[in-house]
């Protein structure tokens, strides 16, 4: 029981759970999956072979792997979002019907630091990272079975059994510091057949507080609909305009389905869907010339061109069946006040092609220059990433592509980007690292965009990220928070970004579930009575990923 104890010490703080009591009734867990639906509708990924199926028979998700060619796989997996620290417990009611070989029935867990994998075969289960056995029939009937870890010890219980007592042998790496749970059959090699009635976890943290007085809003919120990426203006009336995607598959390369539009009269605190489609003010120059630069981003095409497309070099991914997508080139879209368009074409910076980000957060338009950030991949370079403007600083008469910012050793590649006029006479680029264990990178330019400084440390974990301008002259950066207590967070600085206010890290929402990818993308806006309104997508425990927004009160300014 020494674990049940260590557990204990380490989360009394957030979870009444008594370990040494079987059956762990107190536990509230974090996700639990029942065979009510297929795992992909309940916000699992699926890994399935062709030669594989899964199906709901009589309340169990039944599992079949009847390949062992290479990616003849059929699992399911979720972030799982443990530290070693505070421990975590993995729990599955399964009935094995036949395995032949290692992780052909399994449920494993990584936590960042340390992963291992139970499998099951007909006569016994197996703990193979720590090469730890227990023998038993485990076709005769369905048998819950509990993995529990916490630092270097993981236990297995069956049935509220304890059966293998693994003190110091949590300890196998994780790959490439993975944090997800996996369940069904792993192994491509391996043929089984398996019926699962729930899987469950939950990991102990210590929870995060939202800000006293913070006022949550559900924008948009449909079962069955991915709703994400929201935008965010202000037309010259006062009111508050939001685009969204309302996704049928939950995706963000696949835009089927469509999207939405909303507005707010009253600064944020009630919206209601419209077909109404207001101008955007920072978008138009003194004589009514609208600019908009950016990246084309994803362009669709039947798949029957993809060698077409590969011959180019540039980025591929499906979108969908039959239907390809690959990154376009910069481009500038210009509207003239008597209406005439014109779309200003621009050399890629890279044969990849490049993506854009927000235009709330990537755009910026101060006197003569207007600029975006725009990402993409350089080739043959170690995690390429980069960061690129298209830049005018004339006005919008001439335009150009300029590097913010590339791979940096030990840090390695940036991609979505948030800029910002900083008020002293310099413009701050804040930047997602492609390694998403690294904190934010920022850097400057006090050339109007033109050069730039090298990347920086922010001293924050969070991504992607908005920086706007408050009236008090400080900078507020709001970003998204994929892990544990996942939500919504803030950072304040007062010497316009070149420091900020961690250690008063301010948290607009804690309560986000699921898959940390389906979270976030703030953008916020300071209204004309001084408070702040942040939109931004969640999903939550149904697993409705939708369109939310927080209107909060600024601290005082020190």
């Amino acid at each position: 029981m020494r674990i049940a104890l260590i557990a204990l010490s380490l989360i009394a703080v957030t979870v009444t759970v008594a370990w040494a009591q079987p059956g762990l009734q107190d536990i509230e867990w974090d996700v639990i999956y029942t065979a009510d639906k297929m795992p992909k509708e309940a916000g699992w990924g699926k890994d399935l072979g062709p030669s594989n199926s899964a199906e709901l028979v009589d309340d169990a998700l039944h599992l079949i792997d009847a390949a062992s060619a290479t990616g003849e796989r059929n699992c399911y997996s979720n972030r799982f979002p443990a530290r070693p620290d505070r421990g975590a417990i993995l729990q599955a009611t399964i009935k094995v019907v036949s395995n032949d070989g290692p992780a052909g029935i399994c449920l494993m867990a990584a936590d960042g630091t340390h992963e291992d994998g139970l499998t099951l075969y007909p006569d016994h289960i197996e703990l193979s990272g720590a090469g730890l056995r227990y023998d038993m029939d485990t076709t005769d009937d369905f048998h819950t079975y509990c993995m529990r870890m916490a630092g270097t010890a993981i236990e297995v219980w069956v049935d509220d059994e304890l059966v293998i007592d693994g003190w110091g042998k949590f300890a196998k790496e994780a790959y490439h510091g993975r944090r997800t749970v996996v369940f069904g059959s792993i192994s491509s090699a391996a043929k089984s057949e398996s019926y699962w009635k729930d899987v469950r976890y939950v990991t102990f943290t210590i929870p995060a507080t939202p800000l006293e007085g913070a006022e949550n809003v559900i924008i948009y919120r449909k079962d069955g609909i991915y709703a994400c990426f929201p935008s965010l203006m202000q037309a010259e009336d006062g009111r508050l305009f939001t685009g969204f995607g309302t996704r049928v598959n939950r995706s963000h390369i696949d835009g089927t389905g469509g999207s939405a539009r909303a507005v707010s009269s009253d600064g944020g605190y009630t919206w209601e869907i419209t077909d109404e489609v207001a101008d955007n003010p920072r978008y138009k120059r003194a004589d009514g010339t609208v600019f908009i630069p950016q990246a084309q981003g994803w362009i669709y095409v039947d798949e029957e061109k993809r060698p077409e497309i590969e011959a180019q070099g540039r980025t591929i991914m499906k979108a969908r069946e039959g239907t390809i997508a690959y990154l376009g080139d910069p481009e500038v879209l210009v509207t003239r006040p008597d209406g005439e368009k014109e779309r200003i074409e621009l050399p890629t910076p890279t044969p990849g092609g490049v993506m854009g980000f927000h235009h709330a957060s990537a755009f910026l338009h101060e006197g003569p220059v207007w600029m975006t950030a725009i990402y993409g991949t350089e080739p043959d370079v170690d995690d390429g990433a980069a960061v690129w403007a298209v830049r005018s600083e004339d006005d919008g008469e001439t335009w150009e592509v300029t590097k913010i910012a590339g791979p940096q050793p030990g840090v390695g590649g940036f991609n979505e980007t948030a800029i910002c006029d900083n008020g002293q006479g310099e413009i701050i680029a804040v930047m997602r690292p492609r390694n998403t264990s690294m904190h934010s990178y920022q850097c400057f330019s006090n050339d109007g965009g033109k050069t730039w400084g090298p990347p920086l440390d922010t001293g924050f974990w969070g991504y992607p990220s908005n920086v706007i301008r408050l009236e008090d002259g400080r900078l507020l950066c709001t970003f998204g928070y994929r892990r544990e207590s996942m939500g919504i967070r803030a950072v304040l600085s007062s010497d316009g970004g070149h420091t900020w206010d961690v250690k008063n890290t301010i948290v607009l929402r804690a309560d986000g579930h699921g898959n940390g990818g389906d979270n976030g993308y703030p953008l916020s806006l300071q209204m004309d009575d001084g408070h702040i309104f942040t939109i931004y997508y969640i999903n939550d425990k149904e697993n409705v990923t939708h369109i939310a927004g927080t209107n909060w009160e600024l601290p005082e300014k020190k």
